[in-house]
């Protein structure tokens, strides 16, 4: 071990077990579905509503039934942790997850006329892609939690993820357009996109650890007790709450292109700007994580998701719709400011997760945290997409800041390391002042 090696703050590991880890988290999250996997994604939205007409309704169950694996990643989890193949619980799971997605694509590049195969073949893809991030974080959680560098894993994969974001939301965006106009096959798209997991599997292959028998049997027992940890159902619940937004989704994509009048291009552009910001969020939190107060900022990251999701009335205000560049400006900037912001509570919640996750059967454990948050996207789409065309736009962005408050409820049981702040627990106070209540009642 050289020098340079002993001076590493790793007790036992070496600068070349840190980086090895670092590219292949970064490459697995860069080639994802979040990442280059995420390329076609508005040539695929043009299509469902341009050539299958589809209504927002019909587009909004379409995505919350892809989103299924995502919501159901709990069970890849189990799946992983239980049991091995061909003698490991990651890297096996790795190549075999991304081999499946890029078969996922190159059937959709032969078969994407059909309205009923284009939905199977998507919900294949997502989920291999979900079992791919499963493991992915089941190994990060495994080699990361006991030398406290989740936080500094988790910032490497979504800066990586970003990075990739900011390609396809320009490329994404123009890509669409050339759709659009007959100058680029669906074909070329979806076959393209099959390459990135391809590399993925070929860099799973030479980077991935190998894993010991022991680690097996710690996952075993740990999944036993897995679901008696109440800070994993408190964190849950934070999550669901978090990211319930039907207002996003089907609903203002349709709104984008029909009232505001935004292109391809454009909102590609608008992608771009929230990953050029999450990309350097991500950059300043694996930076300054350490110094965070995590309590602190979840209040804040609260209020000002609230605040982030009321601003988009003002894309209902005529004066700003009838002024092109103002609109677009809003769009843009507000897009950045809280891209970033939006990144770092986030990897914020990401870290938390990781940490009340057991180190062995930690696939399992992020995955069932994280399947709340993907049920929170999932059933604020599908509940969108039902009100929408009876209600419009405007009362659901108030739903979905509503939402964002109850989340309130869940801080001041978060298994969080911190003194409660004093708004905690005048929560706290007011909570058992309702339960009192109830009791008077004889609820």
């Amino acid at each position: 071990m050289t020098s340079e090696d002993q001076n590493f703050p790793v007790p036992g590991k070496s600068k070349s077990w840190f980086w090895r880890l670092a590219l292949l988290f970064s490459a697995i999250y860069f080639f994802s579905q979040n990442g280059l996997g995420a390329l076609p994604n508005l040539p695929l939205q043009f299509l469902l509503k341009n050539k299958m007409k589809l209504d927002p309704s019909q587009l909004a169950y379409f995505q919350a039934v892809t989103l299924i694996a995502w919501v159901i990643k709990p069970l890849w989890g189990f799946i992983s942790d239980s049991f091995p193949l061909f003698g490991s619980r990651r890297k096996s799971y790795l190549i075999l997850s991304s081999l499946l997605a890029g078969a996922s694509w190159l059937a959709l590049a032969w078969a994407h006329d059909n309205y009923g195969t284009v939905l199977i073949v998507i919900s294949t893809g997502t989920l291999a892609y979900a079992f791919q991030d499963v493991v992915t974080d089941g190994l990060m959680i495994e080699t990361g939690k006991p030398y406290d560098l989740t936080g500094k894993f988790q910032s490497i994969q979504w800066s990586a993820v970003y990075a990739a974001m900011v390609i396809t939301a320009f490329c994404g965006g123009y890509v669409a357009d050339l759709t659009q106009h007959g100058k680029l096959s669906y074909q070329v798209v979806f076959a393209g996109t099959a390459v990135f997991p391809a590399i993925t599997a070929v860099l799973v292959f030479f980077c991935a650890p190998q894993e010991t028998p022991r680690v097996v049997s710690e996952a075993g027992s740990e999944l036993k007790d897995l679901f008696r940890h109440k800070n994993i159902w408190i964190l849950a619940g934070f999550l669901f709450f978090w990211n319930f937004s039907p207002s996003f989704g089907a609903p203002f994509f349709y709104y984008s292109v029909d009232t505001l009048k935004f292109n391809g291009t454009f909102l590609g552009a608008l992608q771009g700007a929230a990953s050029a910001a999450g990309l350097l969020g991500s950059m300043l939190y694996g930076k300054y994580i350490e110094q965070i107060s995590t309590r602190r900022f979840l209040i804040f990251a609260v209020f000002f998701g609230i605040g982030a999701i009321l601003f988009n009335f003002v894309f209902f205000i005529p004066a700003v719709i009838q002024k092109g560049a103002l609109l677009k400006g809003l769009a843009l900037g507000s897009n950045f400011i809280f891209g970033m912001l939006s990144t770092w509570i986030f990897l914020t919640l990401l870290n938390l997760a990781a940490k009340v996750s057991p180190q062995f059967a930690g696939g399992t454990a992020f995955a069932l945290l994280m399947s709340f948050y993907n049920l929170g996207l999932m059933g604020s789409s599908a509940l969108g997409g039902l009100f929408f065309p009876a209600v419009g736009l405007k009362p659901l962005i108030l739903i979905s800041a509503l939402f964002s408050l109850l989340a309130l409820l869940f801080m001041p049981f978060l298994p969080i390391a911190e003194p409660l702040t004093a708004f905690e627990i005048k929560i706290r106070m007011f909570l058992k002042k309702i339960s009192s209540f109830f009791c008077k009642v004889g609820l």
